[in-house]
């Protein structure tokens, strides 16, 4: 509880320029910029957009991990946008991303919304879904932009070399949640869904390439 404090003795007994030398310092004061920002963004937005998703919100525990996943994402991408992030901090941020795919798209203790345990196989479905509905909307654009960091997550870890790997799991991955929605009957199988879910995904690997090049060139 005095790491805080501690950090302040430090710089005033130490040359500022040793002070900011010290990466155990450093990123106990991204740490804490991260928290002031993430609890920030949790009341302002979080807050009353995931109960429009998540069951039981009132939950304290639900929005202790939320809270926990939004401060750690936000200290991560601050360390990748200053060039501080290790390879530790590349696999937990991709692990968080993969944990909020898993809890939103399988909704553990969840409301059941709309049709479950269903299998539909029109591409183009969501078309006929958006008129008029704005909820249906509002769906359609997080099935379109849910998986673009992907593709940069998996390459800024380095995990499977190729395009083609990559693309090969992503794939895999779609598929299987789509099959597990019907399964688990928390949502239907829905190969609109899929092709949403590729969308964004290609529109994500056409966005990550100038900012990857970006970040090698800083190496």
């Amino acid at each position: 509880m005095e790491l805080v404090p501690e950090v302040f003795t430090i710089f005033e007994r130490n040359d500022p320029k040793t002070f900011f030398k010290s990466k155990w310092t450093v990123n106990i004061l991204l740490f804490v910029i991260s928290t002031i920002v993430g609890i920030m963004l949790y009341i302002g937005f979080f807050m009353d957009f995931l109960p429009r998703f998540f069951a039981n919100m009132e939950n304290i525990e639900k929005n202790v991990l939320a809270i926990i996943i939004i401060v750690f994402s936000v200290y991560i991408l601050i360390k990748i946008v200053l060039n501080l992030d290790t390879r530790l901090d590349r696999y937990l941020l991709l692990s968080l991303y993969i944990l909020v795919l898993l809890l939103s798209l399988l909704r553990p203790d969840q409301q059941h919304f709309g049709d479950t345990g269903l299998y539909a196989w029109n591409p183009v479905g969501f078309l006929s879904d958006i008129k008029g509905d704005t909820g249906s909307l509002i769906l359609m654009v997080i099935n379109l932009i849910i998986f673009m960091p992907m593709y940069f997550l998996l390459a800024h870890t380095n995990l499977l070399k190729t395009f083609v790997a990559r693309l090969i799991a992503f794939e895999i991955f779609v598929f299987l949640i789509e099959y597990l929605q019907a399964q688990f009957k928390v949502g239907a199988f829905d190969l609109a869904d899929i092709v949403l879910y590729n969308v964004g995904f290609f529109v994500g690997y056409f966005i990550s390439l100038p900012i990857s090049n970006l970040l090698k060139s800083r190496a």
